[in-house]
C-alpha cells in the first residue's frame, strides 16, 4: 500500500449551487490555487437563470392530479443511481449514446459542461445549456392568467389556450463562458442566447452540436492515443472569442455509475418504469486542454487539464436538489491525478418513504493516477441512516458560519473523500482519497475571488417572483486557495510511491546538471569547446615556453658553476609548478566541456534502444521544423527534384498516387500502436506458425521528439515542484506525412524528407519504382462501379449497351511490395534519422575534427614553425582532406547504422499495420542487385547551398546500401520475435 498526498501546488476549483437556504459546492483545484464557488440556484455552475426563474414559480401540481393512480403516501419516492449496486457493478464505461444531445421537450434541461484547469491556474467553464425551462416560466404566467380569466367568467377556455401558449415558446439555447485569472485578479462571465441551434451537424453525429455563434463538434479517431475529442469554438462577442480542443486519453475512459443504457440515472417517483423525473450525469474525469482565447482582441495561449460532464435533469428544476456539490481536480504528479465528485440532496418531499422523508444525498465520484481511471465511487445518505460499505464517495462542509449579506451558513473549510475498488486490469484492492481546503471566514476569507448575485442578471419582476415564491437570493462565490488531495492504494498503480510523498517543496539546490546539460545539447555546445580549446591552446605554448626557459637556466647555473639561493630556487620551482598546473587546467577545460557535450546529446533510439548522438537544441529543431511544415517541405522537395533535372509529379486524381496514398495511409494507423505495444497489442504471443508474426512490445516505446516549451516546462518544474516527472512528456505530433510521387520511370527508388508535424515531413516515391512492381507481377483491372442509374438511363442503357469501363486494382501482393518500401521511408521519419545524419554531417563531425586539427597543429608547431609559411599551408591543406574523407567514412558508417534500423523497424509496422513482416525478406533480397534506392547524399545538398537552407536540404536521407548483412540483421530480427514469442508461452503455461 502507499500514501501520497498530491501537493499543495496541484490545480482545482470548488463549484457549489443551492437552493432553499441549503448550501452547495463544487471543487477545481489547480497546481497554484483552490477555489471554491456558493450558489443558491440548484445548477452547476452560474449563469443558468433559467432554473432560478422556474424555481421560484414552480407548477401547479394539482392540474392533472385526477388523472393519477393512488400510490402508498409512504412508498419510496427516490431511487438513487447507486441503489441495488455492487462495489463491482459501479464503473460503466461510457458509450456513444450517453453523450449524445437527448434535447427532449417538457420539464427537461441538457447540458455539455467543460471545466479547465490551465497550467497558469486560470479557471475556465464553456457549458451550452438546452432548456425550455425559461420560456415555459412566461407560459406558466400565462397560464395562471388564463386560469384566472377562466374561473372569474366560469368559461371553461383553459384546456383551449393552454396549447397555444405551450407552442409559442420554444426550448432555448445557452451557450456561457466563465474565466477566472487568480493571478491578474481577472473575472469574465458571459453568457448568450445561440440561434438557430442544431444537432447533428453536417459530418458528424450527435454528440455534436452547432448554432450561429458557436460549434462543439466531437471527433473520433479509435486506436490512437486520443480517441476522442471535442473541438469548441465560440465567438461570444467582439470581446471574447473561444477556441479550445479537449482531448481525452485512451487510458481514461469515460464513465457513469452503473452499466447499460440506464446507467448513471436516478429517478423520481415511486415507480421507476413510469418516473415523474430523473437525474442523469455522464463523466470524463481528465482530459487535455489547448488551444487560445482572444480577450479584447489580444490572444491567449491555453493549456492545461480537463474534465467533461453530460449532464440531463429530466423535471421539473425546482424538485431536483436542495444543494449540489462538485469537486474537480487536477494534476501533473504521478503522471497524472483527478480527482472528481458530484454530489446532490434532494428536497423533502422525495426520500426513501414518501413526501417528508427527503434530504437523501446521492454522491458519485472517480480518482485518476497515473493517468488511468483508478476506481470510481458512488453512495447514498439515507436521512436518519449509517452509511455502509466499503465505497465512500462524500462532501462536507466544516465549520460554516453565517453570510450576513446572503443569509447562508457560508463554511470556512470543504473535505471530499474518496474509496473505491480498483478499476485498473489485474491491480485488487481499493483506492482512497481526501481533499482537504481552507476556506478562510466570512470577515476575513482567504482568496475570495467574488460573491455574484445571480438575480441581478434576470428582469426585476421575475427576481421579485423568485424572492418571494422560493424565498431565496441566489449568489455565487469563489475562492482561490491552496489544497491539498492525500491518496491511498495499490503500489501497482503508482510504481515506487510506498517511499512517501511531500505535500510541500523540499528544500533543495536548483537543478544544475539538467540545466547546463540543456544548454550543453545544442549545435553551440562543440563550439563552446572548440573556442575554449583554442584559448587555451594559445596559452598553453606560452607557459611551456617558460618553463622550458626556467628549466634552461637550472642548467646553465649548474654546468657554468652559477649559485643561487635556497629562497630564489624555491621561487622558480614554484612557479614552474604553477605553470605546470595551469596548463593541465587549460588542456582539461576544453576537453570536459567536449565530453560534457557529448553525453548531453546521448540518447536512445525509440523502438531498438541503439545509443545516439544528436547536438541539436530543440530551439533548433523548432526552427528546421517550422521551416518545412505546411508548403516549406513542397517548396524543399521542388527545389531538389529540380536539382535531378524536369520531373513531372503526378496529380493527386492520378490512380497511382491514390494507390500510393492509401498504402501509406493504412501504414500511418499502425503508428500509435509502437507507442503503447502492450495495451493496444496485448495478444501478440498467439501470432505464430502460418500466422503473420506480431513483434513483441519494445523496450523503448515510440516516443516523439520533445520540443522547446516541454523542455522549458520540465525544467521549471523541477525548480518549483517536489517531484516532477524524470523527463518532459512532450506532445505526439501525428500523420499524415506528406506525399508526392514523381513521373520518372527510369528512377526506381524513393527517399523520405524532413522533420516535423504539420506535414513538416513526407515521403516522395518515383514511378520507376511502381513500374517495377508492375512488371515482376501484371496489373489487375477491374470494372469502375456504376452509381444507381435513373428509369430513362436503364431503358436506354438497354437500347444501347455500352462495354464496362476498367480501372487499375492493384492486387493484395502488389500493395505489399508497396508498403514495404513505403515502411522503410516511415521508419527513417519516425526515428528522425535524417534529423541525426543532420546533426553528424554539420555539428558533431565537422566539431570533433576542428578540435583534433587544433590539438595536433599545436603539438607540431615547434617543427612547422622552423620551415616557414609554405610548410604549414601545406599541413592545412592536408588537414581539409583529410577531414573531407573522415566526414565520409563517418557518413557511410552512421549510413549503414541507420538503414538496417529502419529495416527492422519497417517491419514492426508493417505487422502491425497488417501486412506480413517475413515478406520484407524476400523483397529485399531480390532488390539486392538492383541498385540502392539512392537519395541525394548530404554532402551534396551542403555544397554550395545558402544559409537557411542548409537544415532543410541537409536533413534528405542518403543513398540505400543493400547488402547482405541488412538481409542477416533483419532475418535475425523475426527470429527473435518468435523467440520471445516461445519463451513467453512457455512461462504462461508454467505460470512462472
Amino acid at each position: 500500500m502507499f500514501h501520497r498526498c498530491v501537493p499543495t501546488g496541484c490545480s482545482g476549483c470548488i463549484h457549489n449551487t443551492v437552493t432553499c437556504r441549503f448550501l452547495s459546492s463544487s471543487l477545481t483545484l489547480t497546481s497554484t490555487q483552490f477555489s471554491f464557488r456558493l450558489s443558491s440556484c440548484s445548477l452547476q455552475s452560474g449563469g443558468q437563470f433559467y432554473f432560478i426563474l422556474f424555481l421560484g414559480l414552480g407548477i401547479d401540481a394539482t392540474v392533472n392530479s385526477s388523472s393519477s393512480a393512488p400510490v402508498d403516501p409512504t412508498a419510496p419516492n427516490f431511487h438513487s443511481v447507486s441503489t441495488n449496486l455492487s462495489e463491482g457493478d459501479l464503473f460503466g464505461e461510457l458509450e456513444q449514446k450517453d453523450t449524445e444531445w437527448l434535447c427532449a421537450g417538457g420539464f427537461v434541461t441538457e447540458t455539455q459542461t467543460f471545466y479547465i484547469v490551465a497550467d497558469d491556474g486560470t479557471s475556465i467553464m464553456c457549458q451550452i445549456i438546452h432548456s425550455s425551462v425559461g420560456y415555459v416560466t412566461y407560459s406558466f404566467i400565462f397560464y395562471r392568467t388564463v386560469q384566472l380569466i377562466s374561473y372569474a367568467c366560469q368559461l371553461n377556455i383553459l384546456y383551449l389556450i393552454l396549447p397555444i401558449a405551450y407552442s409559442v415558446w420554444y426550448p432555448t439555447i445557452q451557450f456561457t463562458c466563465k474565466i477566472a485569472d487568480p493571478t491578474k485578479g481577472e473575472k469574465i462571465w458571459k453568457s448568450i442566447n445561440v440561434n438557430n441551434f442544431v444537432t447533428p451537424p453536417p459530418g458528424h453525429d450527435k454528440r455534436s452540436s452547432k448554432a450561429d455563434e458557436y460549434s462543439v463538434l466531437h471527433k473520433s479517431t479509435p486506436g490512437t492515443d486520443t480517441p476522442e475529442k471535442y473541438v469548441i469554438n465560440a465567438n461570444l462577442g467582439v470581446d471574447l472569442q473561444v477556441s479550445l480542443e479537449i482531448s481525452r486519453p485512451a487510458s481514461i475512459p469515460g464513465y457513469k455509475v452503473g452499466k447499460g443504457p440506464k446507467g448513471g440515472y436516478s429517478y423520481f417517483g415511486t415507480d421507476t418504469e413510469k418516473a415523474e423525473g430523473y437525474v442523469i450525469h455522464r463523466f470524463w474525469p481528465r482530459a487535455r486542454a489547448s488551444g487560445h482565447i482572444i480577450k479584447g482582441g489580444k490572444a491567449e495561449t491555453v493549456q492545461g487539464s480537463a474534465m467533461f460532464v453530460h449532464a440531463i435533469q429530466g423535471m421539473r428544476p425546482n424538485l431536483v436538489a436542495s444543494r449540489w456539490n462538485f469537486a474537480h481536480f487536477q494534476s501533473e504528479q504521478l503522471g497524472g491525478v483527478s480527482g472528481i465528485q458530484m454530489e446532490f440532496t434532494t428536497l423533502d418531499t422525495h426520500g426513501q418513504k414518501g413526501a417528508g422523508s427527503g434530504g437523501v444525498s446521492v454522491n458519485v465520484g472517480s480518482l485518476v493516477i497515473g493517468d488511468k481511471l483508478a476506481t470510481v465511487t458512488a453512495s447514498t445518505k439515507w436521512p436518519g441512516e449509517e452509511e455502509t460499505g466499503n465505497v465512500v464517495s462524500r462532501a462536507t462542509h466544516l465549520e460554516p458560519e453565517n453570510d450576513p449579506e446572503t443569509g447562508y451558513a457560508q463554511p470556512t473549510k470543504i473535505r471530499f473523500e474518496w474509496k473505491g475498488p480498483s478499476v485498473v486490469p489485474d491491480v485488487a484492492g481499493y483506492v482512497e482519497g481526501k481533499l482537504e481546503g481552507d476556506l478562510g471566514s466570512v470577515s476575513q476569507p482567504k482568496g475570495l475571488i467574488e460573491k455574484v448575485d445571480v438575480l441581478a442578471e434576470i428582469p426585476y419582476v421575475l427576481k421579485m417572483a423568485v424572492n418571494y415564491v422560493a424565498g431565496t437570493k441566489p449568489y455565487i462565490y469563489q475562492w482561490s486557495n491552496p489544497a491539498k488531495l492525500s491518496i491511498t492504494g495499490p503500489d501497482a498503480l503508482a510504481p515506487g510511491l510506498s517511499s512517501g510523498f511531500h505535500s510541500t517543496p523540499r528544500r533543495q539546490g536548483l537543478p544544475l546538471i539538467p540545466f547546463f546539460a540543456s544548454m550543453l545539447k545544442a549545435s553551440a555546445g562543440l563550439e563552446l569547446a572548440r573556442t575554449a580549446g583554442r584559448i587555451a591552446l594559445t596559452f598553453i605554448p606560452v607557459l611551456w615556453l617558460g618553463n622550458m626557459k626556467a628549466k634552461k637556466m637550472f642548467k646553465y647555473a649548474a654546468v657554468h658553476g652559477i649559485k643561487h639561493t635556497e629562497e630564489k630556487k624555491q621561487l622558480y620551482i614554484r612557479r614552474m609548478r604553477r605553470s605546470a598546473n595551469l596548463a593541465k587546467i587549460l588542456f582539461a577545460i576544453p576537453m570536459l566541456l567536449f565530453w560534457a557535450t557529448l553525453i548531453a546529446g546521448l540518447e536512445r533510439t525509440p523502438l531498438t534502444g541503439r545509443w545516439r548522438l544528436i547536438l541539436l537544441s530543440p530551439e533548433e529543431e523548432d526552427e528546421i521544423a517550422n521551416q518545412l511544415a505546411g508548403p516549406g517541405w513542397y517548396q524543399s522537395v521542388g527545389q531538389i527534384l529540380a536539382e535531378d533535372g524536369h520531373s513531372r509529379v503526378l496529380p493527386t486524381s492520378d490512380w497511382r498516387y491514390k494507390w500510393v496514398s492509401d498504402t501509406l495511409r493504412q501504414l500511418e494507423a499502425s503508428i500509435p500502436v509502437l507507442s503503447r505495444e502492450p495495451e493496444l497489442c496485448p495478444h501478440w504471443k498467439e501470432s505464430g506458425g502460418d500466422c503473420k508474426p506480431l513483434p513483441p512490445p519494445a523496450d523503448y516505446p515510440l516516443q516523439p521528439r520533445p520540443r522547446a516549451s516541454e523542455y522549458l516546462r520540465w525544467f521549471c518544474d523541477r525548480m518549483t515542484k517536489k517531484d516532477a516527472p524524470a523527463s518532459p512528456i512532450p506532445p505526439i505530433p501525428g500523420p499524415p506525412y506528406s506525399l508526392l510521387v514523381v513521373d520518372k520511370p527510369d528512377s526506381s527508388n524513393a527517399f523520405s524528407y524532413g522533420f516535423g508535424p504539420d506535414g513538416g515531413s513526407g515521403i516522395v516515391v518515383y514511378s520507376g519504382f511502381l513500374d517495377e512492381i508492375f512488371t515482376r507481377k501484371p496489373l489487375q483491372y477491374a470494372p469502375v462501379p456504376q452509381s444507381p442509374r435513373s428509369f430513362w438511363g436503364r431503358l436506354l442503357g438497354g437500347l444501347f449497351p455500352t462495354s464496362p469501363q476498367l480501372q487499375p486494382a492493384p492486387t493484395a501482393d502488389q500493395t505489399a511490395e508497396l508498403a514495404i518500401l513505403l515502411a522503410h521511408e516511415m521508419a527513417h521519419l519516425l526515428l528522425s534519422h535524417h534529423l541525426e545524419s543532420l546533426s553528424s554531417a554539420t555539428v558533431i563531425v565537422p566539431g570533433t575534427l576542428s578540435i583534433v586539427s587544433d590539438i595536433i597543429r599545436v603539438v607540431i608547431f615547434p617543427i612547422t614553425m622552423l620551415f616557414g609559411p609554405f610548410v604549414n599551408d601545406g599541413v592545412a591543406q592536408l588537414g581539409k582532406i583529410g577531414s573531407g574523407e573522415l566526414s565520409k567514412l563517418s557518413e557511410q558508417c552512421t549510413n549503414f547504422h541507420q538503414e538496417t534500423e529502419a529495416d527492422i523497424v519497417s517491419a514492426r509496422i508493417l505487422a502491425h499495420a497488417g501486412f506480413d513482416a517475413r515478406d520484407a525478406i524476400k523483397f529485399w533480397e531480390n532488390r539486392a542487385n538492383d541498385g540502392d534506392c539512392a537519395r541525394a547524399s548530404t554532402s551534396e545538398m551542403l555544397a554550395g547551398e545558402p544559409s537557411p537552407m542548409k537544415y532543410a536540404r541537409s536533413i534528405v536521407g542518403d543513398s540505400h546500401p543493400l547488402s547482405e548483412m541488412r538481409v542477416q540483421s533483419l532475418k535475425k530480427e523475426l527470429e527473435r520475435w518468435e523467440k520471445e514469442r516461445t519463451e513467453a508461452l512457455d512461462k504462461s503455461r508454467t505460470g512462472s
